[in-house]
C-alpha cells in the first residue's frame, strides 16, 4: 500500500465518549456515547447520542444504560464492543471492517500491559471483524507526538476521573503514570448532592436512564455555564477576601456597604426550565474545587467512598488525592524513575503500543546503531537528573479532556505547578477551541496514522495474532 492511497479507519474508545472517523480527514464522522441502551427481554442494543437521549428521556422501567469502557479505560463488554464497533461502521462509516487498516488507543499504564485484554483486541479485530491490518496506539503518547512534544507531561482530565503520564524522550515512563477517579463524572455526584439540587433530583432513587438522561443533559450545562475553578486553593482565597473586606470597612467606616466581597457575586441557573437556582461566586468555586481537593468535598458530605454514575458498580480506586497533588506526585516519580533507570530514545513506531513474544510491552522499537525522535536521531536517555526531568515535563504541560474545559482549570493548574516547582519554568499547552480538545486523543490518532511512512508505525496482522498465541501457549 503506498502512503499516497492508503486510507484507515480511526476509533478512539473513552470513558465518556467514542470518537470515530478516517485518517485521510480532518474531522472526526461520528461522536457517540460510551455506552448504550437495552431494553429487559430484548436483545437489541441502542446506540448513538440522540437515539440514547430519545430513549432515556422515556425512562421505561424496562430500560437501562449499560457502559463499555471500566475505570482503568478499557473495555470490560467485549460483545457490546463489538455491537458499537459495527453499529459505527454501519451507520457513519458506510464501510465494511474488512476493506481499511483501522487504528485504535489504549491508555497508558504503571504496569505490564494485560495479554487477555490485547488477545481480545486482535480477535475482535481479525476473527470478529476481519480487519485487514491493526495498529494499537497509547493514547498519552500520541496526543504528546502529534504536538510535535517527544518529552511532555499529559494531563488528561475525563468524566471518570484524571490520567496524569510523563513522557520523556519518546517513552511513557510507566513509574510515572498516574490515575485518580475524581473527574467529570465526580463533579456530577457534588452538583447533584449540593443543597441547591438535592431536593428536587434525588440521586439515590433515580433509574439508569435518568442518571444518564441528566448527566448528558442539564448537568453537562451546568458544569459548563455556572463551574469556575479558583486561581489558588479556594480557602487560601475566602481567608485572602475576607481580610480584604476587614480592611475596607476599617478604612471606609462611614460606607460599610461597599466593602463587597466578590465571592457574593450571583449567578442564575434554569434547571429543568421550571425553576431559577441562584448560586454565589463561592459555590461555583467550592463545587470546582472537589477536583484538587476532594478530600474536603468527601468530609463535608460524609462520604468515604463515591460512586460513578454511569459506573456505580466498578471498584474505585483506593487513593483520595485531588489533581495537583497527583501530578506532583507523577512528575517527582517521573524524575527519580529516569534518573535511575534511564529510558529509551522515542523509537521507529511511534505511539504505536509494541508488544514482544513474551508479552511485554514497547511503545517504541528503537534499532541498535539509533534511537528515532520524531524522526531526528538521539541517543538514549542516560545519566539525566531528576532536575532535567522536572524541567522537560513542566515545559511541555498538554492539558486535554473535556473535563478540563470548566473556566480557570489552566490557570490553576499552571499556579499549583509553579507553588510546588517554583525554581522551574512553565509552560502549557492547551487546545482553545472546544470541539478540538472534546476530540483531541482522535485528532492525535489520525496524525499518528499519517506519518510520513507506513513503516514507521506498528501495524499487527492476522498472522502477528497468531504467532502471539501460540507464544502465549508455549507460555502457558
Amino acid at each position: 500500500m503506498t502512503n499516497a492511497s492508503r486510507k484507515c479507519v480511526v476509533i478512539h474508545n473513552g470513558s465518556c465518549s467514542t470518537v470515530a472517523g478516517f485518517s485521510n480527514m480532518e474531522l472526526p464522522k461520528c461522536i457517540i456515547p460510551s455506552s448504550y441502551v437495552k431494553r429487559n427481554n430484548d436483545e437489541k442494543r441502542i446506540f448513538g447520542t440522540f437515539e440514547m437521549l430519545d430513549e432515556t428521556e422515556k425512562n421505561e422501567s424496562t430500560s437501562n444504560v449499560y457502559t463499555l469502557i471500566d475505570g482503568r479505560g478499557y473495555p470490560y463488554n467485549w460483545e457490546d464492543l463489538e455491537a458499537q464497533w459495527r453499529y459505527i461502521y454501519e451507520e457513519h462509516l458506510k464501510v465494511s471492517p474488512a476493506e481499511l487498516p483501522l487504528v485504535i488507543s489504549v491508555p497508558a499504564s504503571n504496569g505490564d500491559t494485560d495479554m487477555k485484554i490485547m488477545e481480545k483486541f486482535f480477535d475482535l479485530a481479525f476473527n470478529k471483524l476481519k480487519v485487514p491490518i491493526l495498529q494499537i496506539l497509547i493514547e498519552p503518547l500520541a496526543i504528546a507526538l502529534s504536538m510535535g512534544k517527544s518529552s511532555a507531561l499529559v494531563v488528561d482530565i475525563g468524566a471518570r476521573g484524571c490520567n496524569v503520564t510523563p513522557i520523556v524522550d519518546g517513552t511513557v515512563v510507566k513509574s510515572g503514570v498516574m490515575k485518580s477517579k475524581f473527574g467529570g463524572d465526580f463533579l456530577d455526584y457534588q452538583i447533584t448532592n449540593s443543597e441547591f439540587f438535592n431536593k428536587e433530583y434525588d440521586a439515590t432513587n433515580l433509574s439508569s436512564c435518568e442518571m444518564w438522561f441528566s448527566s448528558n443533559t442539564w448537568l453537562q450545562q451546568f458544569k459548563s455555564t455556572m463551574l469556575q475553578v479558583s486561581d489558588k486553593n479556594y480557602s487560601e482565597l475566602e481567608r485572602y477576601y475576607e481580610l480584604q473586606r476587614q480592611q475596607q470597612q476599617q478604612q471606609q467606616q462611614a460606607f460599610p456597604n461597599f466593602a463587597l466581597n466578590p465571592l457574593t457575586q450571583k449567578k442564575n441557573f434554569l434547571f429543568k426550565k421550571s425553576k431559577t437556582v441562584t448560586l454565589e461566586l463561592r459555590d461555583s468555586y467550592k463545587l470546582a474545587e472537589s477536583l484538587f481537593e476532594p478530600k474536603d468535598a468527601l468530609k463535608a458530605q460524609g462520604e468515604s467512598q463515591v460512586q460513578s454514575h454511569s459506573q456505580p458498580h466498578l471498584q474505585q480506586p483506593a487513593s483520595n488525592i485531588g489533581l495537583s497533588e497527583l501530578m506532583s506526585k507523577s512528575i517527582r516519580k517521573a524524575g527519580a524513575g529516569v534518573s535511575s533507570t534511564g529510558t529509551l530514545g522515542g523509537g521507529g513506531t511511534g505511539a504505536s503500543l509494541t508488544l514482544n513474544e513474551k508479552g511485554s510491552q514497547h511503545n517504541t522499537n528503537a534499532s541498535s546503531n539509533s534511537q528515532l525522535t520524531n524522526g531526528v536521531a538521539n541517543p538514549a536517555t542516560s545519566g539525566i537528573t531528576s532536575e532535567q526531568v522536572y524541567s522537560l515535563l513542566l515545559t511541555n504541560v498538554i492539558i486535554t479532556g473535556a473535563t478540563s474545559l470548566i473556566a480557570g482549570m489552566e490557570q490553576r493548574i499552571i499556579n499549583d505547578l509553579s507553588i510546588r516547582f517554583p525554581q522551574y519554568k512553565l509552560t502549557t499547552y492547551a487546545n482553545q477551541i472546544m470541539m478540538d480538545r472534546k476530540v483531541q486523543s482522535w485528532i492525535a490518532m489520525n496524525s499518528m496514522s499519517n506519518l510520513p511512512n507506513w513503516e514507521l508505525g506498528k501495524w499487527y496482522t492476522k498472522q502477528d495474532f497468531d504467532l502471539l498465541k501460540q507464544s502465549q501457549s508455549h507460555k502457558n
